[in-house]
């Protein structure tokens, strides 16, 4: 067999393991369902109307109304934003706590197959 064909085959190989390493990487997913969760979210909630809700609100207050406005809408029939809302929570806890435990431990964790 010619070395040139040997090296193009295992290249080729390195270059396939390779992908699939950064395909399966847990933190590739989180990223790619954080970023589908905050489109979902941008596309069905206004952003000003947000902000210009949260600045009428009171300081001390604040806390009060996402509670209350997070359940009014799941009364309200609006299961899918409030599913989107807490998903997106829960992946962004998720990205925390994985990047908090990386820059802790001494070898990082998107270091790691």
């Amino acid at each position: 067999m010619d070395t040139k064909v040997m090296q193009k085959q295992i290249m080729r190989r390195v270059y396939y393991s390779y992908i699939l390493s950064v395909i399966i990487h847990p933190m590739m997913w989180r990223g790619v369902f954080l970023g589908a969760a905050g489109l979902l979210l941008a596309d069905w909630l206004h952003v000003a109307s947000i902000i210009n809700n949260l600045l009428a609100v009171q300081v001390g207050h604040v806390p009060q109304y996402m509670y209350s406005s997070v359940v009014n809408a799941a009364t309200h029939g609006e299961m899918l934003t409030v599913a989107t809302l807490a998903l997106s929570c829960l992946i962004a806890a998720s990205v925390v706590y994985r990047l908090a435990k990386d820059l802790s431990s001494k070898t990082p964790v998107l270091m790691r197959a």
